[in-house]
């Protein structure tokens, strides 16, 4: 892994993990919310700290470059959160239309 990619990792995931904690002291963001993003922050630091582990695990599996594996594991994981994300925006949608219904069917018998 080059040196500029671990750079690059280190610096996007120490301005990812204080976004994170700012959010987190604004009351923007919920702490359970959050915990995804820093977990997946400080993985990438120990993946850019230690690139050893990265180098055997990618020669293990056949990758034919470590980047390539890092850049693959960080789009997995964001897909995966994603369609966390969707799901639960799906449940709040039909909650939110189950409250509509409840709040017109209340104003219709007033």
């Amino acid at each position: 892994m080059s040196i500029a990619l671990r750079v690059l990792l280190i610096i996007v995931s120490v301005m990812n993990t204080l976004n994170i904690l700012r959010r987190i002291r604004k009351s923007k963001l919920q702490i359970d919310y959050s915990i995804f993003w820093l977990v997946f922050s400080m993985i990438l630091i120990v993946i850019a700290v230690f690139p050893q582990i990265v180098i055997k695990l990618a020669q293990i599996i056949g990758f034919q470059s470590p980047a390539n594996m890092v850049f693959l594991l960080v789009i997995f994981a964001l897909m995966f959160k994603s369609f966390q994300s969707t799901l639960e925006i799906s449940q709040l949608q039909y909650k939110i239309e189950e409250l509509t219904q409840k709040i017109a069917l209340e104003e219709h018998k007033e």
